[in-house]
């Protein structure tokens, strides 16, 4: 894939996976790189534009999308963790709730 002057939109980029996407995107020459956080109070990356976005809500989604029109490269990487067991509170660990911002956010 082609990175080199493409603009690249990272959603979960504020940090862990997501960040090292979207610094990896910069490096390899991408003109601009947002990244999607549900806060963006704090982030201060230099080259990289926070974007509000939760991928859980249709509305703020409809809003990233309005302000970020020149996307070439979307990479999906939200998702949510929850630490616990699956033996202690089944809910917290269930798969279909932990992925369900990367299949259908």
């Amino acid at each position: 894939m082609k990175i080199e002057n493409s603009v690249v939109f990272v959603t979960g980029g504020n940090r862990g996976l997501g960040l090292a996407f979207a610094r990896e995107a910069l490096s390899r020459g991408a003109r601009k790189v947002y990244a999607g956080m549900r806060r963006t109070d704090g982030f201060d990356v230099p080259g990289i534009v926070p974007i509000t976005l939760d991928v859980t809500d249709p509305d703020s989604v409809r809003a990233a999308a309005a302000r970020c029109t020149d996307v070439s490269v979307l990479v999906n990487n939200a998702g949510i963790g929850r630490l616990g067991s699956p033996w202690t509170d089944p809910w917290r660990s269930c798969p279909a709730r932990s992925s369900r911002p990367t299949t259908t956010g």
